[in-house]
């Protein structure tokens, strides 16, 4: 069962575009999914800065160069904040330009009934912008609120739109929600149109420690069966232990994860 599966380059988090995309192709991937996260990295222009193929084309290009394709971009750390559905749209101008179909976010800080009221109605209008641009907007398993997948599907129901969907992180479940992703993911599957590929170092809730895929507790076999009923794409996802790693140290995790995916035959 072969996926297109990258690299999200929130893998480093302390490097540049430029390095993210040489590590990520030297691993042997084919895909990568870039991060634009303001106030923690950005590894493409940022969006809001402007968007037009003069910004997006040498990003393309670069990516061209080293045998990768954009298929996804995670534009995370907007929803929930000032001028968060503008400066959503901005990540879908970037998204169209780069011919790009999924765009990965998580949900922002949902606290009460009313900012859940807030969000529904923001995040509906970035699907049916997202609609007109042929791009399915994915909200991940991220934070307090949409913590696993049951709860996530919960939310794509009540949403109720054809491009909002899940994406699906194998780690956070269990950081976020205390939730084993083994059985979990079968909640989320209908609702998916991503997936992030996450180990964790311990099983523990609230434990921030995602190394390479096949170090951690989490059971791949058992992840790798569920996806055999989800036909969309995905990304690796690492974070380590908080620690700040060299770029050697990533690049040989990217490299790991590589080699583990393909041993389970899923490249």
């Amino acid at each position: 069962m072969r996926k297109e599966i990258g690299v999200v380059t929130s893998t480093y988090p302390n490097y540049n575009m430029s390095e993210a995309i040489e590590g990520i192709s030297k691993a042997g991937f084919q895909y990568i999914e870039l991060a634009s996260a303001p106030d923690f990295f950005e590894h493409l222009p940022t969006p809001e800065k402007g968007v037009s193929p003069e910004i997006v084309n040498p990003v393309l290009e670069e990516l061209k160069r080293n045998g990768l394709t954009l298929q996804c971009i995670a534009g995370h750390t907007r929803l929930m904040k000032e001028n968060s559905v503008e400066n959503f749209k901005k990540v879908l101008d970037f998204a169209e330009l780069a011919e790009v179909k999924f765009v990965t976010t998580d949900t922002g800080e949902v606290k009460n009934d009313e900012d859940e009221k807030k969000f529904i109605k923001d995040i509906r209008e970035i699907g049916d912008y997202a609609k007109i641009k042929g791009i399915t907007v994915c909200l991940e398993m991220h934070g307090e609120w949409c913590n696993n997948g049951k709860i996530g599907a919960s939310i794509i129901q009540k949403v109720d739109h054809p491009s909002i969907k899940l994406n699906y992180d194998t780690a956070n479940v269990i950081f976020f929600g205390d939730t084993r992703p083994e059985q979990d993911i079968k909640n989320a599957i209908p609702y998916m149109g991503y997936v992030h590929l996450k180990d964790h170092g311990s099983g523990k809730h609230k434990d921030w420690n995602f190394p390479a895929l096949g170090e951690g507790v989490v059971d791949f076999d058992k992840i790798f069966s569920a996806l055999e009923e989800f036909d969309g794409p995905g990304s690796v996802e690492i974070e380590f232990d908080g620690k700040e790693r060299s770029l050697e140290e990533i690049n040989s995790a990217v490299k790991k994860s590589y080699d583990f995916l393909k041993q389970k035959g899923m490249l």
